[in-house]
């Protein structure tokens, strides 16, 4: 029986969990150095790392699923051949 695909998914599972994380970094050093007088007016551009952040995190939580499926479906392949 072929795994091949499975070996795919966990690959793309860790890629996307460090594009994920390297997007939430980013973001949240924008996020520290923006530049805020009183009172506060918010800008796009802190708007935008706002946003990128949460994209970040949803990207994280994304592939976490893709591996825990892969991860899941591994552990029934094993079963069935056992």
């Amino acid at each position: 029986m072929q795994v091949g695909g499975l070996s795919g998914a966990f690959s793309a599972g860790v890629t996307g969990i460090q594009k994920g994380e390297e997007q939430v970094t980013q973001a949240a050093q924008e996020v520290a150095s923006a530049n805020t007088t009183r009172p506060v007016q918010p800008s796009q551009d802190l708007a935008k790392s706002l946003t990128d952040q949460k994209e970040g995190q949803q990207q994280v939580q994304a592939s976490a699923k893709v591996m825990e499926t892969a991860n899941q479906t591994l552990g029934s392949l094993v079963d069935i051949s056992v």
